[in-house]
């Protein structure tokens, strides 16, 4: 059984719209979503031999570039865990010639992309995506200030790699019920708790290896590409009637038990707004930097105005304007 606080907290981010959030945290939200497509739009594709040519294409189908461009479009388009692992990967790698302070943090480039795939799978429309992106850094900001209770590290563990966030971000955008919501929390929780012990078995490996004197290439860690993929595979478990285990919403009862809900949920909002990435100005200014060289300044100021309406946008019109720009590159 889920204590009161709980099951409300779940219950008002599984319901969080935009019309329900603080002006300048809305702000806030749509500068990191334009700072996102700066960086997968200025991404060097042919450059980035580690990543596949798929992981760039994130919106619906292309009306420009190549008819295998155009497949690969519409089959990352229908699976949005792939979508979700490729659209993080790109925002995780360094753009060349890129401001070296626009760097995404980890929770940035883990709930946009699960939100985003979840959305375009889902044909949402540019409201849903602003509220699932609201969900997931309000969870995410709630969960890493709450106290630390002995043997509960997977909440905060989830919250600080973004994965936990991903997952309420993607259960949004799905339009999941509370209850199911807070199974993909705790699903999403579990993984990074797991993947916080591989990554500390790994970094025990690499000192022994040291003493020993054994060349060892570093392990390939998780990042916010892995992130996203688990949350959005957290939200698609409670979807189909999955149930995270108890003891992971226990530890989560004993946390939140000690909080003002109310106070939590308005800290949170002020954070989000604190820990702000830019300005509007300094993040438009950025974007046409950044994209310069790769699409036309018309079709930069059409991405822009996009952004400035995003909640007001229709299913679809984002991710296939954006979508239409890569193919065509993909194409080049």
């Amino acid at each position: 059984m889920t204590d009161p606080v709980t099951a409300q907290f779940a219950q008002r981010i599984s319901n969080m719209a935009v019309e329900n959030m603080p002006v300048a945290a809305t702000e806030q939200i749509r500068w990191r979503v334009l700072k996102a497509l700066a960086a997968i739009l200025s991404a060097d594709i042919n450059r980035q031999v580690t990543v596949p040519r798929t992981t760039t294409t994130i919106g619906t189908s292309a009306s420009s570039g190549s008819q295998a461009a155009m497949d690969t479009t519409g089959y990352i388009q229908n699976q949005p865990v792939l979508s979700a692992l490729s659209t993080g990967v790109m925002l995780e790698i360094p753009q060349p010639g890129a401001d070296a302070h626009s760097g995404f943090m980890t929770v940035d480039a883990a709930v946009i992309p699960a939100a985003w795939a979840l959305v375009q799978a889902c044909q949402g429309s540019g409201h849903v995506f602003m509220s699932a992106l609201a969900a997931g850094y309000l969870a995410t900001r709630v969960l890493a200030d709450l106290p630390d209770i002995d043997h509960s590290p997977a909440w905060r563990g989830g919250a600080v790699n973004g994965t936990v966030g991903a997952a309420v971000a993607a259960a949004r955008a799905s339009q999941l019920p509370a209850t199911a919501t807070l199974d993909a929390m705790g699903f999403a929780a579990a993984q990074a708790a797991q993947l916080a012990e591989n990554a500390a078995t790994a970094a025990q490996a690499r000192i022994h290896d040291a003493i020993g004197g054994v060349s060892q290439d570093p392990p390939d860690l998780p990042g916010p590409g892995r992130s996203a993929m688990d949350g959005v595979l957290s939200a698609h478990m409670a979807t189909l009637g999955g149930h995270c285990p108890p003891a992971l919403i226990e530890q989560l009862q004993l946390r939140m038990g000690t909080v003002n809900l109310n106070r939590a949920l308005s800290d949170a909002w002020v954070a989000v707004q604190r820990n702000r990435p830019c300005t509007g100005i300094e993040a438009i200014r950025g974007f046409r930097k950044q994209v310069a060289s790769v699409i036309s300044n018309g079709e930069a100021e059409r991405i822009i105005g996009l952004i400035l309406h995003l909640e007001y946008t229709a299913p679809g019109e984002l991710t296939t304007y954006v979508n239409e720009r890569i193919a065509s590159r993909l194409d080049s």
